[in-house]
């Protein structure tokens, strides 16, 4: 199966387990950079969430500040989006090949999100971001930061569903950001706990140069 449709319907199948652990699970540090971005950025800017899946936790908090756009390739996900945070707008799209007016946006996020998008897709996205921010906006994402990267990899059980996953390397990934166009203000790894497995995320803070 092609990936991004394995990635779409699974999401559509557990997408509510998924939500639910998410919820549960949300920690410290993901609070941390929502506060961090929140305090970069005025009270009802534009601001896209790449990755939206079903708009809770994160989505839901970033709407409550600003005006949100939601993009997830899960029709599943996005539908529940909108039923849970209607103060916002919701497209579902391919994060890699939907697109928008240069500009538009005073801040991007992608959490947890790029990794379901094949690699080589990765800096023609980061790309993109920058085609969409405004001068002086940012980005805010959580990329991988796992040994060397992985060109695919599958799961059958994720929730009960199939997944897939492709990454670099947190050197490789900071590099494609910077390369793209946007200055690194934090690039941090943090470990945490999520489905009973430890995890270690590059969390990245840039923005497009004014």
């Amino acid at each position: 199966m092609d990936p991004k449709q394995l990635v779409a319907d699974g999401y559509d199948a557990m997408g509510d387990a998924y939500t639910a652990q998410a919820v549960e699970g949300r920690t410290p540090d993901h609070e941390w950079y929502l506060d961090t971005l929140s305090e970069r950025l005025q009270r009802g800017t534009t601001l896209l969430d790449l990755g939206c899946g079903a708009g809770i936790p994160t989505t839901m908090r970033l709407a409550e500040d600003f005006d949100v756009t939601g993009v997830d390739i899960s029709p599943g996900q996005t539908a529940r989006a909108r039923k849970n945070v209607p103060n916002a707008t919701f497209v579902t799209a391919d994060i890699a090949e939907v697109d928008f007016p240069p500009n538009s946006f005073d801040a991007v996020t992608a959490f947890y999100s790029i990794i379901h998008v094949p690699r080589e897709e990765h800096y023609a996205l980061f790309q993109s971001v920058v085609r969409w921010l405004r001068p002086g906006g940012v980005f805010m994402g959580s990329l991988s930061a796992s040994g060397k990267g992985q060109a695919a990899s599958y799961e059958g059980d994720f929730f009960g569903a199939h997944m897939y996953w492709s990454n670099y390397d947190a050197i490789a990934n900071q590099r494609m950001v910077a390369e793209a166009g946007l200055q690194i203000v934090m690039a941090d790894q943090k470990t945490h706990d999520f489905n009973d497995e430890t995890e270690t995320w590059l969390w990245i803070l840039a923005a497009k140069p004014r």
